[in-house]
């Protein structure tokens, strides 16, 4: 069989195909990065339109039901109307409308273009798998740090500006790059106090990279993948205050000490990656020096207290000031 990777499209040769008029019935999206999600639908979604008048309608299993779900799939139109239809989470169907679904992607009725969209990258079921292979499979995870140069490029030329410097583009990466669409708001939110004829080169604009709430929380990882108690549990506190929640780091925390545990399990040797990260490049590329500075129960006893610390919000028998506190006393004390 396959591996996922052959299995799946680049996002950027995929967008090349369809701008050359290259369509076909049914793209799978796989990966949670949401500007690439909408980026994809949009740019069919116009091609189409060069070519003729398109409806497009978005469904949801959680809204009308698996059975309701593929009626619509299947239904024809009287008056042959074009439709791409876009559904979320097709994993979520039940029963026997999962089989249903596989037998329209093998035979997919003409004129009608199916977008199915799953955000969690894994080719672990049979109905992903399968959607996988009858498909055009495309990943939308967020990009590795070659294809998000790329990306941070595109976003300051639609904004007016050409000729980024080098180091405001790796800043931008290595502190913005969980996803693209992170960058592009923080790349937006910048260029709102630019004019064309702003020095790029500028302490200003390095300083403003600086003060954003993902920089704050790539700063509070490194703290914390440094030991460094004193400094992680002032930045986590200032964090859960004004720009975050716990609730919002538990996700990101959970995956970076679980980070650290396979490369303890692994000890250097290859081992499989996650097609999509909530950390930020930076953080992902100091994961090697970061385990140095834990051993395996201490990182085992930090990923129970955060799940013991997710139980206790969700039942508000904790706030986030203590929360994060509690965490980071437990996981990078020394004593």
């Amino acid at each position: 069989m396959p591996s996922s990777n052959s299995i799946f499209k680049k996002f950027n040769s995929s967008i090349k195909l369809i701008k050359n008029k290259k369509f076909d019935s049914i793209y799978f999206l796989m990966g949670d990065d949401q500007f690439l999600q909408s980026f994809f639908i949009d740019q069919l979604e116009d091609e189409l339109s060069k070519v003729g008048s398109i409806d497009k309608i978005i469904l949801s299993v959680e809204e009308f039901g698996s059975k309701q779900i593929i009626s619509k799939i299947n239904e024809s139109d009287l008056f042959s109307t074009r439709k791409i239809i876009i559904l979320r989470s097709p994993n979520s169907l039940r029963g026997k409308t999962r089989d249903e679904l596989l037998d329209y992607c093998l035979n997919p009725i003409s004129d009608k273009y199916l977008v199915l969209i799953q955000d969690e990258f894994s080719l672990k079921n049979k109905l992903v798998k399968g959607l996988a292979t009858s498909s055009t499979a495309v990943s939308t995870s967020t990009p590795f740090e070659n294809e998000l140069k790329m990306w941070v490029s595109y976003f300051f030329k639609e904004n007016g500006f050409n000729n980024i410097p080098a180091k405001i583009i790796d800043d931008l990466i290595s502190i913005f790059g969980e996803s693209v669409f992170t960058i592009k708001n923080e790349i937006d939110k910048l260029c709102l106090g630019l004019t064309t004829d702003s020095n790029l080169d500028s302490a200003v604009l390095n300083e403003d990279i600086h003060l954003g709430r993902s920089y704050k929380k790539f700063e509070l990882f490194n703290y914390i993948g440094k030991r460094d108690i004193f400094s992680s549990i002032k930045l986590g506190r200032s964090l859960v205050s004004k720009d975050s929640s716990m609730l919002d780091l538990i996700r990101p925390l959970n995956e970076l000490f679980q980070e650290l545990f396979f490369v303890k399990i692994f000890k250097g040797t290859n081992r499989p990656h996650n097609s999509f990260s909530l950390l930020s490049p930076s953080i992902r590329k100091n994961i090697q020096q970061y385990a140095n500075n834990y051993t395996s129960k201490e990182i085992v006893q930090a990923i129970r207290k955060l799940a013991n610390i997710d139980k206790q919000i969700k039942t508000s028998k904790i706030d986030d000031k203590s929360a994060i506190t509690e965490f980071v006393f437990s996981a990078t004390n020394n004593e």
